[in-house]
C-alpha cells in the first residue's frame, strides 16, 4: 500500500514535475525530498499547497486505501446515532455510545478533518466520550464550529452550537444557553438561504424554548411566530407538534386555559392527520394533562391511559416514562386515593433530560403530591423532607401553577 510520500512522487511525476517545480516559493527541494522518502511529515498547510499544484484534493493524497473504509464507517456511525436518539433506558444508551467509541478509535491517526465526513467522526466522537464523562471541557468542542464553516457545512455548525446551549440548559446556565444560541444566529445570518430549513426551524425552537427559561414571554412568542411560520410554508409537521405541545403547556402553566384548549385541539387534530407514533405520544400526555389541570375530570385519566395503550399497542413510552406515571398520580391523589398515589409515585425521580424550569417545575410538583399524600396518611417525617426538597427546587423558577402548588403545599404542611 503506497505511503503518503509515494503517493506525491508518483503524482508529481504523472505530472512531469521536477521537485522544484513542486515545492514553487513554499517549499524547498530539500523538504519536498524528505516528504517523498517518509522521513518528514507535511503540515496541514503544505499538504494544501502540494495538492492545488498536483491539481487534486488532499483527501487523494491522504487515501492509502482508507477512505472508503473511513466513508463506510461514517455511514455505519450516523446509524448508530439514529439508532441512539430512539433509546430511552440509560444503559443501553451509555453501552452503544462505547460500542462508537470503539468503532472510531482505530481510525483516529486517520481522520484528519478535511472534509465532512471526516470532521463529523471526530464530533462524534467527541460526543460519545462526553455522554460518559460529562465533565470533559466544551472547549474542544468549539473547533468543530469552525471546521464546519471552512467547508461550508452551516447547518451542522449551528447544530454545534445547539449541542453547547444544551449543556448551559443541563447545568441550569438559562442564561449561557440564551447566549449561545443567539451567537449561533449571528454567526449563520450571512448563509440564511443556505441553511436546511429543519435546521433554521430548531433554531427558532430552542430560541423559543431559552427565552421562556429566562421567563422572556415576549421574545419567546416572537420565535414562536417566527418558528411557526417557517413550518407552515414548508410542511414540516414534526416540528409544528413540538411547538403545539410547548404552546400548551405554557398555556396550562399560566392559567390561559382557552388557549391551552385550542393548542390541544391542533396538536389532536395533527396526530389524527400525520399518523405518527411521536405526535401520538405528545397528545396523549397534553391529553392527560388536560383533563387534569384543565377540566379537572380526575375520574377519567384511567380510561384516557387504556384508550392511547391500545392504539399505541406494545409502545412501552406510554408505560415507562414518568411523565405518563405522574399524571396518573396527579389523579390518584386529587380523587383522595393517597395510598394509590404513592404506588404510583414512590419511586419517582427527576429524569435526568430534564433541565428546563417549566419542566421542573411540573416533577417538582409531584414531589409536593407525594409530600401531601404522606401528610394526609400521617407520615409527618416524610411528608416534611419531600416538600422541602421541592420548595427548594421550584424558588427561583418563574411564577406558574406548578410552582405556587409546591409553596401552597409547603405552607399546609408545616404552617396549618
Amino acid at each position: 500500500m503506497d505511503t503518503l510520500g509515494e503517493r506525491i512522487k508518483k503524482l508529481r511525476k504523472e505530472k512531469k514535475y521536477t521537485q522544484t517545480e513542486l515545492a514553487g516559493d513554499r517549499l524547498t527541494k530539500g523538504m519536498l525530498s524528505l516528504i517523498e522518502n517518509n522521513k518528514a511529515q507535511p503540515s496541514m498547510e503544505s499538504l494544501r499547497f502540494l495538492a492545488k499544484q498536483l491539481g487534486v484534493e488532499v483527501s487523494e493524497l491522504l487515501d492509502d486505501g482508507t477512505l472508503a473504509q473511513l466513508r463506510n464507517l461514517y455511514t455505519e456511525i450516523e446509524e448508530d446515532i439514529e439508532r441512539r436518539e430512539l433509546l430511552i433506558d440509560p444503559e443501553q444508551v451509555q453501552s452503544l455510545s462505547v460500542n462508537m467509541i470503539e468503532k472510531i478509535e482505530p481510525y483516529l491517526a486517520q481522520i484528519q478533518g478535511t472534509n465532512y465526513e471526516q470532521i463529523r467522526l471526530r464530533e462524534v466522537y467527541y460526543l460519545m466520550n462526553r455522554t460518559i464523562n460529562k465533565a470533559k471541557s466544551l472547549e474542544e468542542y468549539w473547533k468543530f464550529i469552525d471546521q464546519y464553516e471552512a467547508i461550508h457545512a452551516y447547518s451542522r455548525m449551528l447544530r454545534c452550537y445547539f449541542y453547547l446551549a444544551f449543556a448551559a440548559m443541563e447545568q441550569r446556565n438559562y442564561q449561557d444557553t440564551l447566549a449561545i444560541l443567539k451567537q449561533g444566529e449571528q454567526s449563520i445570518a450571512p448563509y440564511e438561504l443556505l441553511i436546511d430549513p429543519i435546521v433554521r426551524l430548531d433554531l427558532y425552537y430552542n430560541l423559543t424554548v431559552a427565552y421562556s427559561a429566562i421567563d422572556d414571554i415576549e421574545m419567546s412568542e416572537r420565535y414562536l411566530q417566527k418558528a411557526l411560520g417557517i413550518a407552515k410554508r414548508k410542511h414540516i409537521f414534526y416540528r409544528m407538534a413540538n411547538f403545539y405541545e410547548l404552546i400548551f403547556i405554557h398555556a396550562v402553566a399560566n392559567k390561559e386555559y382557552d388557549k391551552s384548549t385550542q393548542y390541544f385541539q391542533k396538536l389532536k387534530l395533527l396526530a389524527d392527520f400525520s399518523e405518527d407514533a411521536s405526535i401520538a405520544r405528545a397528545t396523549a400526555h397534553c391529553h392527560l394533562h388536560y383533563v387534569n389541570n384543565v377540566e379537572r375530570n380526575y375520574s377519567q385519566i384511567d380510561q384516557i391511559m387504556a384508550e392511547y395503550k391500545a392504539v399505541l399497542a406494545n409502545d412501552h413510552y406510554l408505560y415507562d416514562h414518568p411523565k405518563f406515571i405522574c399524571e396518573q398520580m396527579y389523579a390518584q391523589f386529587h380523587m383522595k386515593n393517597y395510598e394509590q398515589a404513592l404506588v404510583y409515585g414512590k419511586s419517582l425521580k427527576i429524569p435526568g433530560f430534564i433541565h428546563h424550569p417549566i419542566d421542573l417545575a411540573m416533577y417538582y410538583r409531584f414531589y409536593a403530591i407525594r409530600a401531601l399524600a404522606y401528610y394526609y396518611l400521617e407520615d409527618f417525617e416524610t411528608a416534611k423532607k419531600e416538600i422541602i426538597y421541592a420548595k427548594n427546587g421550584v424558588e427561583d423558577f418563574p411564577d406558574t401553577i406548578y410552582k405556587q402548588f409546591v409553596l401552597n403545599a409547603y405552607s399546609e404542611i408545616f404552617f396549618d
